[in-house]
């Protein structure tokens, strides 16, 4: 008699589109491109891989006029925001060397936050690092979640309220707009669009073989516990819901009823990818979320851990210590940023 298989989750399927993205890369002055060119890269390399156009490409401007680019040459958009026919605009970041002077930055970018603005609803805007704020300032962020660098996270707050700040995600899509923290979050946001258009095992060999930036090293504590490096799509909707719940009320029954399968199930699935109980897979995922805090932000540990929701300061001393091996404070000045 056969033995009866356990069900796997299901698989999301990734349906070929009708036509190709529309993807504007927008130029403004001061700009970094670099992230711009790696995105337009990516975009030849996947329909490359899969022998059709998965995404298209165009140079936009709040005008025509040639941009200066931060010490760069002056790049030509192809085609002005306002009669760009496109699905999305990507919007790269800036050079900042602190927050002072946010206002009169905005200020002469007012052409670009206003040519952001006037684009139709449905049009899609993508941000990361100092992009956001072009994007918050354009209103696109207005009540919806959002991300950015770390270090601005006082300013951004402070100037724009309305917005629902999440910055212990790296990613976060809310509707039309979709925003990631740091100077290569174009990376996550091309994985991220890329990943509902082509089969995981395209996007494997994208991140595989495309030069792109690697990211620091992590500790072996948290190996595999990066959202975009995984390639099971449950998964990764699995680590985005741990992600977003606080540490306390993590509880597979939950989970499992969130993706709509059993918590057996979820457990083998787990296990079978992972290695790890399921239970201190979803920790491990949390504690990365505090080493990040704790490597790229001043915070200290008591607002690190009410912000991701653990039961006490002394309880996630506890389990960090358990899982690295080193204290927070040990932690911090080994791996942050100084």
């Amino acid at each position: 008699m056969a033995t009866p298989v356990e069900p796997s989750l299901p698989r999301r399927s990734v349906p070929p589109p009708a036509a190709p993205l529309r993807l504007g890369l927008l130029l403004y002055p001061g700009c970094m491109p670099a992230g711009l060119f790696a995105a337009a890269d990516m975009a030849r390399a996947a329909g490359l891989r899969v022998q059709r156009p998965v995404v298209q490409t165009l140079w936009v401007g709040a005008d025509l006029q040639p941009v200066p680019t931060w010490q760069g040459p002056a790049l030509a958009p192809t085609a002005a925001l306002a009669g760009a026919d496109v699905d999305a605009v990507l919007v790269p970041g800036l050079w900042l060397s602190s927050t002072n002077g946010l206002a009169a930055q905005l200020q002469q970018l007012a052409p670009v936050v206003r040519a952001l603005a006037a684009l139709p609803r449905r049009t899609q805007v993508w941000s990361y690092c100092a992009g956001v704020l072009l994007a918050a300032a354009s209103g696109r962020l207005r009540g919806r979640g959002a991300t950015a660098t770390w270090w601005l996270r006082a300013a951004l707050e402070q100037q724009f309220g309305a917005v629902r700040w999440r910055f212990d995600e790296s990613l976060v899509q809310d509707g039309a707009a979709t925003t990631a923290a740091g100077a290569n979050g174009h990376l996550p946001l091309m994985l991220h669009a890329l990943g509902a258009r082509i089969a995981p095992e395209a996007l494997a060999d994208l991140q595989a073989l495309l030069m792109l930036p690697r990211p620091r090293a992590t500790h072996p504590a948290f190996a595999g516990h990066d959202l975009m490096a995984t390639a099971d799509a449950d998964l990764r909707r699995a680590m985005l819901w741990v992600q977003r719940s606080p540490a306390a009320k993590l509880r597979l029954p939950a989970l499992a009823d969130a993706l709509g399968v059993s918590p057996r199930t979820l457990a083998r699935r787990v296990q079978a990818h992972t290695g790890l109980p399921a239970a201190q897979w979803m920790r491990r995922i949390k504690l990365r979320q505090v080493s990040e805090a704790l490597c790229d932000t001043p915070r200290p540990l008591k607002r690190i851990a009410e912000d991701l929701g653990f039961a006490s300061e002394a309880g996630l001393h506890r389990a960090f210590r358990q899982a690295t091996g080193q204290t927070p404070l040990a932690y911090r000045m080994a791996h942050g940023r100084g």
